[in-house]
């Protein structure tokens, strides 16, 4: 990559997933790294459930985090990013102007609460018009909720 060169998706994935492997515990790095192979599994199969195996290792709060932030990069191609706390252990990633907008925030956590209250079935778990995730960009639509509570 050149100096002046914008680079590409998976240059960004490298550095970043370079940095953690620097600063993240061994075996954490390890299951991060399970957890993407199996998101990029499941997302390239036909279906609109796609769930990531972890086995019997539950994922650290950390783990979940950075899975975050590495598969909004790679859904982007920018590191710009915020994770944001939804409540009761849900996080979700959203663009640097939604994390910063009160009201935006507000309105995820809002959304998120409803799918949690309503335990939202198949073709519920998607906001409706007005909601978070059909938003204008640079609102809180550009989030993506978490593998789950944290442990």
């Amino acid at each position: 990559m050149a100096d002046d060169a914008v680079p590409t998706r998976a240059e960004l994935v490298r550095l970043y997933l370079d940095t953690l492997r620097a600063r993240m515990d061994p075996d954490e790095f390890r299951l991060l790294g399970r957890m993407l192979s199996g998101a990029v599994g499941s997302l390239a199969a036909a279906g609109d459930r796609h769930v990531v195996e972890v086995g019997e290792q539950r994922p650290s709060r950390q783990v979940e985090e950075e899975f975050l932030a590495v598969l909004s990069i790679v859904a982007t191609g920018t590191v710009e990013h915020r994770l944001v706390d939804l409540g009761d252990g849900a996080v979700t990633v959203l663009d640097v102007d939604a994390a910063e907008n009160p009201e935006a925030v507000r309105r995820m956590r809002e959304w998120a609460a409803r799918q949690r209250g309503e335990g939202a079935g198949p073709g519920e778990s998607e906001p409706g018009e007005g909601e978070p995730g059909k938003s204008e960009p640079g609102e809180a639509g550009r989030g993506y909720a978490g593998p789950g509570e944290a442990g």
